[in-house]
């Protein structure tokens, strides 16, 4: 509880409670003492005693810049995330310029639909990776940042339909369409060849990330295993190594790529998200994308009746089952056989 008594023509408050530093401040008025007294103890029940009030010069952007250098170091971050930081740290299209005492729910809101022009699982990220700058500059630097107004705006934008969950697809292709696309790429691609086309559809690996930085090193011939490095998670990407089986023609193909450097797919994976798409079209192919052939192959180990759930998990990398239903599309028809 707070004590608040006059002095010498003034009013000192003063809050104490156990396990926090007391906390003294001497106002012109009794209204203002009390109104300070109230907030310190505020603070204290949400833990954020003794935070430092940034000025009115730091910005939103010198946090973003801060945890980048520092938090970085201990948990590097990936691609995605050290480009949204960055984006979001710009003076001009971004928050780096607004004032860490000045920031509020409309104005991340302002940033989300006019700045940055995105919505669904984009924007979620977005107010996640901010939402983490905010909770470090309170938590580990004692930075009095706003609270409170990443959660306002995700469930404004929410209320909005801005943040509906993105369409799940249900796309698989024929038999047919991978034929013909074995076909082109044979004729056609030296990136995404038949070899690595067909090992998408047996390993149910991520392409290109996961296959193309599959390493001669790291195959295990007897187990016909295999360590996927840094795995993709949407917790912990780096670091997170899993040792996966290989199944179905997997170590039948890998056997036919000559052993002549680091990798077992030397394939410059960048390029197939432009290729495919380039073959759907030459081949009039509709609505078919890279990322439906690691869908089929998950599709294909379920449908085959012979792996559990755990099993199929450590072949997909999930670690949700829930997760690994949204990609596991079954054909009514297929129950019959």
């Amino acid at each position: 509880m707070a004590s608040i008594i006059p002095l010498n023509g003034k009013w000192r408050a003063q809050v104490r409670r156990k396990g926090v530093p007391t906390q003294t401040k001497t106002f012109a008025t009794k209204a203002l003492t009390e109104a300070w007294a109230r907030q310190v103890e505020t603070d204290v029940e949400a833990g954020l005693a003794g935070l430092v009030s940034p000025s009115s010069k730091t910005t939103v952007g010198d946090l973003i810049k801060r945890y980048t250098e520092e938090v970085s170091k201990a948990k590097p971050f990936g691609k995605n995330k050290a480009w949204v930081l960055n984006r979001m740290a710009e003076r001009k299209a971004g928050l780096g310029a607004v004032a860490v005492n000045a920031l509020t729910a409309e104005r991340i809101i302002q940033y989300i639909v006019d700045d940055r022009r995105v919505k669904g699982v984009t924007a979620s990220i977005d107010l996640t990776y901010l939402g983490s700058v905010l909770k470090v500059a309170r938590s580990v630097w004692r930075i009095h940042s706003p609270r409170g107004v990443v959660d306002d705006a995700r469930d404004a934008l929410m209320h909005m339909g801005m943040l509906a969950r993105s369409n799940e697809r249900n796309r698989r292709p024929t038999q047919a369409e991978l034929d013909a696309l074995r076909a082109w790429f044979r004729l056609h691609s030296r990136s995404l060849t038949m070899d690595a086309f067909d090992f998408i559809l047996d390993s149910c690996f991520w392409p290109p990330s996961e296959i193309c930085r599959l390493r001669w090193a790291d195959l295990n011939r007897e187990d016909r295993t295999i360590l996927i490095r840094d795995r993709k998670d949407p917790k912990k990407k780096i670091g997170n190594h899993q040792r996966v089986p290989l199944l179905g023609r997997c170590m039948e193909i890998i056997d036919r790529q000559p052993q002549d450097g680091e990798f077992i797919f030397p394939l410059n994976g960048k390029s197939w998200s432009s290729v495919f798409p380039r073959a759907c079209q030459k081949l009039e192919i509709e609505d078919l994308q890279l990322y439906d052939l690691r869908h089929e192959a998950i599709s294909r180990l379920a449908e085959s009746g012979k792996y559990s759930i755990p099993e199929m998990m450590l072949v997909t990398g999930h670690r949700d089952p829930k997760q690994l239903m949204r990609y596991t599309q079954l054909r009514a028809v297929d129950l019959h056989r």
